[in-house]
């Protein structure tokens, strides 16, 4: 397996593809984990390649994550699986798809567009950016791409071929185990400096009410087939501008359960939520105003992932479906529960984590992070217990203002 370096990758481009025309190409390193430099790299080596012309985006994946090292077996195969659905849902959302130019099998290696022209969306909202057109972009992104890959529209035959193509054994036992099992992590050094939360996700993980209902999320994620999914879809795999927006990181991908992708990305945005409820270094009326631009989102993602859904299935879904009374129905209502679910498990888990939490550690104040992320686990708790008795997005956003109302007050009554 060739290995790509700065020193050899300008020469492999050159050689490879007839992408740049000027000889005079440079090389940027940009696959290491820095959010003060707005990066989040875990698992892949990742160049910008570039001249005054043209810059491209070069990606090797290697037989191990790069974040832990040589010691952690990782299928380097995961590369060739995320350029082919680049190229899949490139044919559905384009308009959300970085391109793509070349695939080196081989030596699992794929050139793509260069998004350098929009920002990761996590730092983003660090920063208390707006985005106006998010929630629909994201919305029609995730219908379509739920529905273009499902049975619901696909021939029986062809839904059963993405299935066996898109397996990806070795990256979904990551997440089976990273987003529902606690333990899964036992025994490891968890990179918080926060002892008192530490102790306080030791208490959640001890319960087995919490333990059986994660089992049962992780149950779902692992049986449930029904359409091609992103698998790792967070702020940080967003890359966004008031305008444009586009997904990238899609090597986790594989069929899964149309709720898992929105409930992972909830998450994300439900511990910016939290988080900005206790950054006491923000004006309280606009720290006050972004809770709400979140909720907001939140709420709207959904509102237009249904609009959109109704869309396609009323223009493409088949006719057999689309005549059996109450079907369409009972997708969505079993969908707005597992979406609660997923998002109430990835957040417990990634509060303590092996690598950094973006969206809490830019709190400098210790007492205002462990307040944030305290926050995050009581919402998160409730979420994850009560996914089944929520019976709208109205109802679960009312819940989540109650959740952090009661949770203030509890503290304001401790410091009397």
């Amino acid at each position: 397996m060739l290995i790509i370096t700065p020193d050899n990758i300008i020469e492999y481009v050159r050689n490879h593809t007839r992408i740049f025309t000027n000889n005079q190409l440079f090389v940027e390193d940009i696959s290491e984990f820095n959010p003060e430099e707005e990066k989040e790299g875990f698992v892949n080596y990742i160049y910008r390649v570039y001249n005054h012309e043209k810059s491209v985006i070069v990606k090797q994946a290697r037989p191990y994550l790069k974040y832990f090292g040589e010691g952690y077996d990782l299928t380097p195969f995961r590369n060739v699986l995320e350029y082919e659905t680049l190229r899949l849902r490139g044919q559905i959302v384009a308009a959300y798809i970085p391109e793509t130019y070349y695939i080196d099998r081989e030596n699992h290696i794929f050139i793509m567009e260069d998004l350098s022209y929009l920002k990761v969306m996590r730092f983003q909202l660090n920063k208390m950016v707006y985005f106006p057109k998010f929630s629909k972009q994201i919305g029609e992104y995730l219908a379509k791409s739920n529905f273009y890959t499902s049975e619901l529209y696909l021939k029986p035959e062809t839904h059963r071929l993405l299935q066996a193509t898109f397996i990806n054994a070795d990256m979904r036992s990551i997440m089976e185990n990273a987003a529902f099992i606690r333990a899964a992590f036992q025994g490891l050094d968890y990179n918080t400096p926060n002892k008192k939360l530490l102790r306080l996700s030791e208490l959640v993980w001890s319960k087995d009410e919490i333990i059986l209902e994660c089992y049962k999320m992780r149950d779902i994620f692992m049986k449930r087939g029904e359409c091609l999914i992103h698998g790792d879809l967070h702020t940080s795999n967003i890359f966004i501008d008031k305008d444009w927006m586009k997904i990238i990181d899609m090597e986790y991908t594989f069929m899964g359960p149309y709720s898992f992708d929105m409930g992972y990305l909830i998450a994300h945005l439900i511990s910016q939520f939290a988080a900005f409820t206790f950054k006491s270094n923000v004006d309280d009326g606009k720290r006050e105003d972004y809770c709400i631009y979140l909720l907001q989102t939140i709420k709207e993602i959904y509102d237009y992932y249904v609009y959109f859904f109704n869309e396609c299935w009323e223009k493409d879904g088949k006719e057999a479906y689309k005549q059996l009374k109450g079907y369409k129905e009972s997708i969505l209502e079993t969908f707005l529960s597992e979406v609660i679910g997923f998002a109430a498990c990835a957040n417990m888990i990634r509060l303590i984590s092996l690598v950094g939490y973006p969206d809490f550690d830019v709190i400098e104040n210790m007492i205002d992070r462990c307040n944030a992320q305290g926050l995050s686990i009581a919402i998160d708790q409730y979420m994850l217990l009560n996914r089944n008795k929520i019976g709208s997005m109205d109802e679960f956003i009312e819940i989540i203002v109650t959740i952090r109302k009661d949770y203030i007050s509890n503290l304001n009554n401790r410091t009397v």
